[in-house]
């Protein structure tokens, strides 16, 4: 675990030991009749931890179903991604570069899905399937279960119906799934024969494959594309009757995990239980102002984090923890990176690292000149490909004049006579070096290095990322 994992871990721990008293999801009494907020100012940041994955995954869905160049979509069917991620694109943070998306948001309140997948061929892929807390609680493709055409029944644990033969059943612990598909697209050109597999992709309602109807055929997104933009940016700007409401509207249809007793204790302590209250509003005024400082004190926290990199002690975030994606109760660290890397691939699938700051801890800037330097034989480890690629000091791709945004192992490199590999990063191209650049922004901006499917050195930590170092 690196160091911003031990600090996020540290921070939630410190604010759940002050869960004490029993409670339940279920039964309630009257909200009017709490007078005070009991409930600390660190308490309220946990409770503002807590409530994040469901907003941001509300945001980044509605934005996706109405992002302007595209028509509408709706639950229960693919948003097939024709292109390698484009700078205009701004639904989700630190897109990749290295393969089409297909992206599923599914809700299974009106029913259980069909999801079939078909013969990929010698193509690499994986396709996780992220709750609405955003724990990774399947994961299908190259690594896990191969190439071959497969079929599923994607169900809640409240389906008591039979499974439709040639089908295998996956439950899902909430009614939003999403399906963060990826299909490896080396170029433009290599992703228009990539794209041709997602003709063959189905998703859909177990209704509509019976002939029925698609039962949220009018479904209405509450977040416009227009008004939200970028989706990450927006969650830290919220006010805080925005924000809960959106929660406890997620949280309603999207049951919490049994693990979470202390958590939801605290929040029972000021009446905060699931379904005993859907407006931010009608809580009493303590608890409002509660919550508002917890609030403001988060946002303020991560929105100096995601702009300066204030989180950072080493040159790379570079987590091989094996629960990311799957965050038990360390609600600080899973919120931290939902606003930082939303639908992160477990670490069996896809390690990063992301770093805002060079060798000396100093913030990137394009118009400096970078270089990232692989000794003989140290290029990231993997049966599959590794990319580095440059972003915005917001997360998101910039246009550049030369439509390049990523580079990796899929492509053209040129080694130096040693066998050693440099990757150079800047905003203009250097007079003296014409190979492996990656142009940068021409401000501050974010870099990351992503190794799909890593080999089991680098899940074991005998893998180092090298120095992002400034060349003079």
């Amino acid at each position: 675990m690196n160091s911003i994992s031990i600090i996020c871990v540290a921070i939630s721990a410190a604010v759940l030991s002050a869960c004490t008293g029993p409670a339940s999801e279920q039964g309630s009494s009257p909200v009017a009749e709490i007078a005070e907020a009991p409930i600390t100012h660190a308490e309220a940041e946990a409770i503002y931890d807590y409530a994040y994955p469901l907003v941001i995954m509300k945001l980044s869905q509605d934005v996706m179903f109405t992002v302007p160049f595209r028509a509408r979509s709706g639950p229960n069917h693919f948003i097939h991604f024709k292109q390698l991620a484009q700078p205009e694109q701004r639904a989700v943070v630190l897109g990749n570069r290295n393969t089409l998306y297909s992206v599923g948001w599914i809700d299974l309140g009106q029913g259980p899905v069909v999801f079939e997948i078909p013969d990929m061929g010698d193509r690499y892929y994986v396709m996780p399937l992220l709750d609405a807390w955003t724990n990774t609680f399947a994961s299908l493709g190259s690594r896990t279960t191969g190439q071959g055409a497969q079929k599923y029944f994607i169900a809640n644990a409240a389906w008591q119906g039979d499974t439709p033969d040639g089908y295998e059943l996956i439950t899902s612990p909430t009614n939003m799934v999403w399906i963060t598909g990826r299909i490896q697209a080396d170029s433009a050109e290599d992703a228009a024969e990539a794209e041709k597999l997602h003709e063959a992709y189905i998703l859909m309602t177990h209704q509509e494959a019976r002939g029925e109807g698609d039962p949220l055929a009018d479904y209405a997104p509450e977040f416009e594309a227009i008004s939200v933009r970028k989706p990450v940016p927006f969650s830290l700007r919220m006010s805080a009757e925005n924000y809960y409401d959106t929660f406890f509207a997620m949280w309603s249809a999207n049951a919490s995990p049994q693990s979470d007793t202390q958590i939801l204790d605290l929040m029972a302590k000021v009446n905060l239980r699931r379904r005993a209250v859907s407006k931010f509003s009608d809580l009493p005024a303590a608890v409002q102002t509660a919550l508002q400082a917890g609030l403001e004190t988060k946002q303020a926290a991560y929105t100096k984090a995601f702009y300066e990199g204030t989180s950072q002690t080493e040159p790379w975030i570079f987590n091989l923890d094996p629960n990311m994606g799957n965050w038990g109760t360390e609600y600080a660290r899973r919120a931290y990176w939902a606003m930082w890397g939303l639908g992160t691939n477990i670490v069996e699938d896809a390690v990063y690292g992301v770093t805002q700051l060079d060798a000396d801890l100093e913030p990137l800037n394009g118009e400096n000149l970078y270089r990232i330097h692989f000794a003989p034989g140290t290029t990231p480890p993997t049966p599959a490909f590794w990319s580095v690629t440059n972003y915005d000091a917001d997360g998101y791709l910039e246009r550049n004049q030369q439509d390049r945004y990523s580079l990796g192992s899929n492509h053209a490199l040129t080694y130096n006579q040693d066998g050693s590999l440099d990757f150079y990063l800047s905003h203009t191209s250097p007079e003296d070096i014409t190979v492996n650049w990656v142009p940068a922004p021409a401000g501050d901006f974010k870099t990351l290095l992503r190794i799909y499917w890593p080999e089991d050195v680098v899940l074991e930590g005998g893998w180092s990322l090298p120095p992002l170092s400034k060349v003079e």
